[in-house]
């Protein structure tokens, strides 16, 4: 953001079922680059977080920065990769 810029909030509400995964992450992930200049996105996000989707979160986020690592080998990254995955392991009522 730059200065003078409106900063804009938005709420959302989700409900979640006992073991449902809520995934999240900053755009240096999907903005993930390779020596090409291509750029991980969301698909490739996409299909790492439904390679293995029933295993522990942190499981995921490994399955996830694998991919990222497999795609950018070498290539110098200028953003940060920061994720974070829950499960819900709540009841059901």
């Amino acid at each position: 953001m730059q200065s003078g810029d409106a900063l804009i909030i938005k709420e959302y509400e989700i409900q979640l079922t006992p073991g449902a995964k809520l995934f999240l992450y900053t755009d240096g992930v999907p903005e993930a680059t390779n020596a090409a200049g291509e750029l991980f996105g969301t698909e490739r996000m996409l299909e790492a977080l439904n390679s293995n989707p029933n295993v522990e979160p942190e499981q995921i986020l490994k399955n996830v920065r694998t991919y990222v690592d497999e795609f950018v080998k070498d290539a110098e990254q200028f953003d940060d990769l920061t994720m974070l995955c829950v499960e819900y392991r709540g009841s059901t009522n």
